[in-house]
């Protein structure tokens, strides 16, 4: 595999300490939450789909989760019994947090490429509440013609837990092994947690006293 170039395109400011990874271990904490479409198989869909708990897949028209095959052109080939997600010609892969925002996340990704006469990329994107975006990149993933399910890790890590959707974006893109940091509960999912262990320490009071 020839080695993979990265260029980056900023297309939003970034708080300090932002930082876009190659690294899958910069987004996996101790829960080792990752997400590997074996569980589909071939299933054409814009979504919603609950792909994991807490985790909504949302695509554009001919989006596939569970994809068996995709030829990436000068990029090689994907499949060979591995399933992934994938978009069509051009379109979006996107992941939402329900249960609260995330620090970090990402996955193994490939795309359509035309080689270096006419090259192609992918945009990566995190999303904040009410669906802004907070931090933006444009990646090219660079691999052999010859290769087989060869890519490039691509996440985002933030500071702060502020991550409630990242999408990637482009021709052809192949996403697998996706990957993210255990989101942080809603405030109100606290206040729920709090008054259900108030509740279990007045059961467990009531049956002292009784």
């Amino acid at each position: 595999m020839r080695k993979s170039l990265l260029v980056l395109a900023m297309a939003a400011a970034l708080p300090a300490h932002a930082a876009l990874t190659n690294n899958p271990l910069d987004v996996l904490d101790v829960n080792n939450l990752v997400i590997d479409f074996e569980a589909y198989d071939g299933f054409l869909t814009m979504g919603p789909e609950l792909v994991a708990p807490g985790v909504v897949f949302t695509g554009d028209a001919g989006s596939i989760l569970g994809a068996h095959i995709a030829d990436l052109g000068g990029n090689g080939l994907w499949g060979a019994g591995n399933h992934f997600a994938a978009t069509d010609f051009i379109g979006e892969l996107r992941f939402t947090f329900t249960d609260g925002p995330t620090r970090g996340a990402g996955a193994k990704v490939n795309h359509y490429d035309l080689g270096l006469l006419f090259p192609l990329s992918v945009v990566v994107s995190a999303y904040g509440d009410n669906n802004q975006i907070i931090e933006t990149h444009t990646v090219r993933v660079d691999t052999d013609v010859d290769s087989l399910n060869e890519g490039l890790f691509i996440g985002i890590v933030r500071p702060t837990a502020d991550i409630r959707s990242i999408a990637f974006k482009g021709n052809y893109v192949v996403v697998d092994d996706f990957s993210y940091t255990t989101p942080v509960p809603e405030p109100e999912t606290y206040a729920m947690m709090l008054a259900g262990l108030g509740l279990l320490g007045l059961t467990v009071r009531r049956r002292k006293a009784g």
